[in-house]
């Protein structure tokens, strides 16, 4: 019987917080992208983000952005699993600060940036009733315990997660002529991730005695008819039969057709999966350690499962880019995002689970990425925009998860209409697919395929000073694992609105 913990699957990378972007890598970095979705050419201040060479177009001097983004997302798992009492769990994520700070100072040719953003994650994640995974090996305890009388169980679950992937960036940009300009930089990442969950008040209720009960003494008993039972293969092992197989012990006339079948079935319960190549002794060591285990997962689930963990880490990772002007209507921006080298580090306060070891490492890579973003002006009010964004999943070090990854990519389109000299319209839309497989979902993390639709207004309140405002819905594609026992099917929905303020000084 495998772990009664439902953190099993929390140690890979991150809780599935994005926003938007790839399977880690957040891309809504501004109030104009929200009202947008398509920011690549940029040449406004969150440039510094989406297009540093761009920033070579804004004028001298030192110039501002501040704007905050709140998302929202509801999670559904639903998992057919036979012995589950439940087969629908809802979790809730949200995001209601998620800030972008931008600074560059132009002077010349040159510009200065720096910026601040929440480049993976960025919200926590809150599951009322627990998930499938923390609920799906006690519900095999009903028919582990049948014979015993256990018609059902019980248990109050929780989880809590968070994660937070904070990009601190430094660049310098540099217009060579009227056609190039170019842009290097660095981001600093800095990891944090928080785990608190609880499996508490697990009840087994006995349809004989019509009572509820701990599992405890369900475990305690079958641990002492496994100890029973590995007692009766000492006169074997005695008698120096110990090397013999099940099959060769019914031979010898050691044990009857009748014992050969108990034992058998008795250690395909506890795991074995070809019980007719043990011999006696093997057979006696099963049964030992089985028994030991029960009685440790009795006390276990008597008390009550928790965990109390977090995770951080930090990496580096250069930023280069490029901006072409082939004509006053028209700019090419292209930018490439070297991959993060992450290890983060586990500081754990309690783990009921032995699965967050106080000090243990993981590895968490932000894949690399290009960007692309074509900007083009038809007419004097109007701007069109199309954006491409490529992660490099394939590339990273998830210990072992990116074999069930495939590169992701992100598509999309916007258009901006000036309705008058202060204010502006926008429209986008855009289409993702982050790369993750069938393989790769679980119910703490999967990716799903979706189609984001924003809008929203700039306002010019003065010659120094735009607002932007913004909203945007995705819909997103279901996703299905099917596994031996069970079929798990994932679900999402995503909405946000964002304010930000640009001022020039």
């Amino acid at each position: 019987m495998r772990s009664f913990m439902f953190v099993t699957l929390i140690l890979v990378l991150m809780m599935g917080i994005v926003m938007a972007g790839g399977i880690v890598t957040n891309t809504n970095q501004s109030a104009a992208y929200m009202r947008t979705l398509n920011r690549n050419a940029s040449t406004d201040i969150d440039a510094v983000y989406f297009n540093p060479a761009g920033l070579t177009k804004l004028e001298d001097g030192l110039h501002l952005s501040l704007s905050n983004q709140s998302i929202w997302q509801t999670k559904t798992v639903n998992n057919d699993y036979a012995n589950l009492a439940n087969n629908e769990f809802v979790g809730d994520v949200a995001a209601p600060i998620f800030p972008n700070l931008y600074l560059a100072y132009k002077t010349g040719n040159l510009v200065i940036s720096a910026g601040f953003e929440p480049i993976g994650g960025g919200g926590s994640a809150n599951y009322d009733e627990g998930l499938p995974s923390f609920e799906k090996d006690i519900s095999d305890l009903v028919p582990a315990f049948l014979t015993s009388g256990v018609e059902k169980y019980a248990l109050s679950a929780s989880f809590e997660g968070s994660s937070i992937y904070y990009g601190g960036q430094l660049g310098l940009s540099y217009k060579i002529n009227d056609l190039i300009s170019v842009g290097v930089g660095a981001r600093y990442v800095m990891a944090a991730n928080t785990y608190l969950g609880s499996i508490m008040d697990i009840g087994l209720y006995n349809i004989a005695l019509g009572t509820w009960s701990s599992p405890k003494p369900y475990m305690d008993g079958a641990a002492a008819t496994m100890t029973g039972t590995a007692a009766t293969l000492q006169p074997i092992i005695d008698a120096q039969a110990g090397g013999f197989t099940l099959a060769e012990l019914q031979g010898a006339g050691y044990l009857t057709a009748a014992q050969v079948q108990q034992l058998t079935g008795g250690l395909t319960l506890i795991g074995v999966a070809d019980p007719s190549v043990l011999t006696a002794a093997e057979v006696q060591g099963a049964f030992s350690q089985a028994a030991q285990v029960y009685t440790a997962k009795g006390v276990l689930l008597d008390k009550g499962i928790e965990v109390d963990a977090k995770q951080g880490g930090s990496g580096i990772s250069p930023v280069l880019s490029l901006y072409l002007t082939p004509s006053e209507n028209l700019g090419i921006a292209l930018r490439y995002e070297m991959i993060t080298k992450l290890e983060i580090e586990n500081d754990t306060e309690v783990d009921d689970s032995g699965l967050f070891t106080d000090g243990a490492k993981t590895n968490a890579d932000m894949p690399a990425m290009f960007a692309m973003g074509v900007s083009f002006k038809p007419m004097e009010k109007l701007r069109a925009e199309l954006d491409l964004n490529y992660y490099f999943n394939t590339g990273v070090d998830w210990d072992g998860r990116e074999d069930n990854v495939d590169n992701g990519y992100e598509v999309g389109l916007a258009v901006e209409y000036c309705l008058n000299e202060k204010m502006t319209a926008s429209v986008g839309f855009s289409n993702g697919n982050g790369g993750a497989t069938d393989e790769y979902q679980t119910d703490l993390s999967y990716s799903l395929k979706s189609n984001t639709i924003g809008l929203g207004v700039a306002y010019k309140v003065s010659d120094n000073m735009t607002v932007n405002v913004g909203g945007l819905n995705t819909f997103y594609q279901d996703g299905e694992r099917v596994a031996t026992t069970y079929t798990e099917k994932y679900a999402k929905t995503t909405y946000g609105f964002a304010f930000g303020i640009d001022y020039k000084f």
